[in-house]
């Protein structure tokens, strides 16, 4: 765990050295990634505008914005610029070089590729949950921040194992580029209040595919909490444990780049 964590440290260290060394390079992908925040607020405002028939809509809408960017600069910064790569990795060898790493070799393999710049939308999105619980006045409970919190940082780590889980089949089939797009379009739908889609397609959001929990779910919590809280803890074990599961058995069945 230590020589881990010194690793990891150091390719910290090294995402913020190259990030200083190009600081143009920074600028613009910290002012793309906030303009990509930007544009995503747009069609939810768009969707908000025609249901002001529910004033429980906007403040939603806002939260779930502000909850959805913080969660994604996470991924952005940490897990999704690696599962981007891992197909690669298999297809170039990359993977063999991870594996006689001293360190786990999921989290050399998926976790080294970090972009600080990405946390940028990580504050923008904390400063929208401020301003739509000032603006609303929603005064939230201590059990109803620290439910938003739990389930955020629940579904930070469980979209990620489920996109980890798409991106693994690069073990079982030549290539997956376009598995990673299509994880990325549907971690959207994050962003929009639950309340906009199908019953079936809520579950799905919160479930099999759980965009939601990234996004619109942690809001729901800030708004409404529910005791849903202790579920939080099965969530997380079950969501790591079938990427565990996936990544051993993929795992197995590597043979290396060369062979």
């Amino acid at each position: 765990m230590s020589v881990t964590l010194r690793v990891w440290v150091a390719l910290i260290r090294q995402a913020l050295m190259r990030d200083l060394q190009f600081r143009s390079q920074a600028w613009i992908h910290l002012a793309a990634s906030v303009g990509e925040l930007i544009a995503g607020i747009v069609p939810v405002l768009v969707v908000t505008s025609y249901a002001e028939h529910d004033p429980a809509i906007p403040p939603a809408s806002l939260l779930a914005v502000g909850v959805f960017a913080v969660t994604t600069g996470l991924m952005d910064c940490f897990v999704s610029p690696g599962l981007r790569r891992f197909d690669l990795a298999i297809r170039q060898g990359e993977l063999d070089l991870a594996i006689i790493r001293p360190v786990p070799t999921f989290f050399y393999a998926v976790m080294r590729w970090i972009q600080p710049t990405e946390l940028g939308r990580c504050l923008t999105g904390m400063a929208i949950v401020l301003v739509a619980t000032e603006t609303f006045d929603l005064g939230p409970s201590a059990y109803a921040v620290a439910s938003m919190l739990v389930w955020a940082f629940v579904g930070t780590v469980a979209y990620c194992a489920f996109w980890a889980n798409l991106t693994f089949l690069a073990f079982w089939v030549r290539s997956i580029e376009p598995v990673n797009d299509l994880a990325a379009a549907w971690r959207g739908s994050g962003q929009y209040p639950r309340r906009f889609f199908p019953r079936t397609f809520q579950i799905v959001l919160v479930s099999f595919a759980p965009a939601a929990l990234g996004g619109s779910y942690p809001a729901e919590q800030l708004l409404e909490p529910t005791p849903t809280l202790l579920l939080a803890p099965i969530v997380l074990i079950a969501s790591c444990s079938l990427t565990a599961l996936v990544w051993r058995r993929g795992l197995a069945r590597y043979d290396s780049a060369s062979s």
